[in-house]
């Protein structure tokens, strides 16, 4: 049975002198980036972790995460990757829930995590990368003094390889559960619709700890490079597609946004350009058109969730087409067809499958999809029915096998007895040329129940009254569906997965009130 790190050794074997990690000024081969996974897996091994064990990991983006998930692959340990952007306190109930014995962490958290230290029930050694630390290991002595072979640990491909960490938006982040043969299939389902090749260079400003870290191994299995940033500014970012030559990206919209209202962007050479994919959060129409004219026809779109990782349902670059039939524009909206080896519905309360055309909940059923939450069996029995996922994603599928995402199950706003659906509005708001982001979402009204209300972010330099955008969406919604009130501010808030955090804009307006659970 072939495990992840079957992945890496090839990658190794084959790729052995081409460059495969840059970070910063320094750049690793196949065969440097594989000898210190393999140092680093020993060296952990020699300090007592075993097969199985939690290994959690707090860096920002850089070559040693890489190195960390490598070694993971390849030792049988448990990989609990920790979103840099969250709280120590966040990090705390993960490190506990998850029951992590090593935490792997950059010095820049070391004081933070030293701050919680005596709260961490199962933590037993800290590896420090980047300085010397007081009582901690030190990442780069650990790898100088252990031998370079393959770690020898017998593994299967329903082994536990990781544990993933929902973002927490109805109650406690959840651990979904992903083996061996789970993350293969993601990988191969990635690599089935992105072709890549040995000149490709991806480029990862995401975290590596969530989508963006999912690239590295379909580029490293066909030799190509990555390139790491550890952090997201606009004209480092810019810089660095010209001067590695970078062919592949991987964005949220908010990104894509950004880089699009970026006054200086033609003032880089991005012709090496031939992937941008997006994901983790709708784009508007408009957005997704001004995005083609500025960058050409090399989009695609994603859609996945933590339980089924990355691969639901792809739109491609085909797909992506400013095509004037309804048909075809219309598809632009949807988030494309189920990948070849995942199976997906649309049903019911029920659980009856629903037709064309009529929303109901997304189901799906896959390989790479989670065996369970860690030690949530409830929740887990919840989410999986007859092997098949309950992802609370509302949505509908045309004749043709498109997949439309309306809205998540709990954010449907039901006013004066009709549902609606804040995407829809959002879709609508998004189209008028002053707006750059918004969002939508229900408030109490005593007469309605909940009344529909949208945060408005204008473009750059633009302006717009509250009556102006009202009769917008007055010429292109059914009268209930128009919002009750727009509201102008200056940003949205954005959770640490780069998605407009509608619990925090609803906290306002439901405190001290109790809002319906769908």
């Amino acid at each position: 049975m072939i495990t992840m790190g079957h992945f890496v050794r090839r990658g190794a074997r084959e790729f052995s002198d081409r460059v495969a990690i840059k970070f910063r000024e320094q750049a690793f081969t196949f065969f440097e980036t594989n000898e210190r996974a393999n140092r680093l897996a020993n060296g952990l091994m020699n300090l007592g972790i075993k097969k199985g064990d939690r290994v959690a990991i707090l860096l920002n983006n850089c070559n040693q995460w890489v190195e960390t998930d490598f070694a993971i692959m390849k030792s049988g340990f448990v990989r609990v990757g920790l979103n840099a952007r969250l709280s120590m306190k966040e990090h705390e109930y993960v490190l506990n829930d998850c029951e992590a014995s090593t935490l792997v962490v950059g010095d820049n958290f070391l004081e933070g995590i030293h701050s919680i230290q005596p709260e961490l029930k199962f933590l037993k050694r800290i590896v420090s990368v980047g300085g010397p630390g007081v009582k901690e290991l030190n990442f780069e002595e650990l790898i100088s003094q252990s031998p370079a072979f393959e770690p020898q640990v017998e593994m299967e491909e329903t082994d536990l390889f990781r544990i993933a960490y929902t973002s927490g938006t109805t109650g406690k982040p959840k651990g979904v559960m992903l083996t061996h043969k789970a993350s293969k299939h993601t990988m191969l389902n990635m690599m089935l619709e992105r072709p890549i090749g040995q000149n490709d260079v991806m480029l990862h400003v995401g975290p590596l700890s969530h989508a963006s870290g999912s690239y590295v191994l379909p580029h490293w299995v066909r030799g190509a490079k990555s390139v790491i940033m550890d952090h997201f500014d606009i004209e480092t970012f810019l810089g660095m597609i010209q001067k590695e030559r970078v062919t592949n990206l991987m964005m949220v919209p908010t990104m894509i946004i950004r880089l699009l209202n970026y006054p200086d962007l033609k003032k880089y050479d991005l012709s090496s350009l031939r992937s941008i994919g997006y994901g983790a959060a709708p784009m508007a129409e408009d957005k997704i058109k001004e995005a083609f004219k500025v960058f050409g026809p090399i989009l695609s779109q994603g859609y996945g969730q933590m339980e089924a990782p990355m691969t639901i349902s792809y739109l491609s670059r085909e797909d992506h087409v400013m095509d004037s039939s309804p048909e075809k524009a219309k598809r632009l909206l949807s988030a494309g067809k189920p990948y070849v080896d995942v199976q997906v519905k649309v049903v019911d309360e029920d659980g009856k499958e629903v037709p064309p055309g009529e929303v109901g909940e997304i189901i799906v059923k896959s390989d790479h999809q989670m065996i369970g939450y860690w030690k949530k069996e409830k929740e887990t029995q919840e989410a999986i029915k007859n092997g098949w996922i309950y992802t609370r994603d509302m949505g509908y599928m045309d004749e043709k096998g498109y997949l439309y995402l309306v809205d998540r199950k709990g954010d449907m706003i039901i006013s004066g007895g009709f549902n609606i659906y804040p995407r829809e509005i959002e879709e609508v708001l998004n189209r008028h040329a002053t707006v750059m982001e918004v969002a939508v979402f229900g408030v109490p009204d005593e007469e309605w129940g909940e009344a529909v209300k949208a945060l408005v972010v204008l473009k750059p330099g633009m302006k717009a009254s509250e009556q102006d955008l009202v009769k917008f969406c007055s010429e292109n919604l059914t009268r209930f569906k128009k919002p009750k009130s727009i509201e102008f501010v200056p940003d949205l808030p954005k959770n640490p997965y780069g998605k407009i955090d509608k619990k925090i804009l609803k906290e306002k307006y439901w405190a001290g009130r109790t809002r319906r659970i769908n």
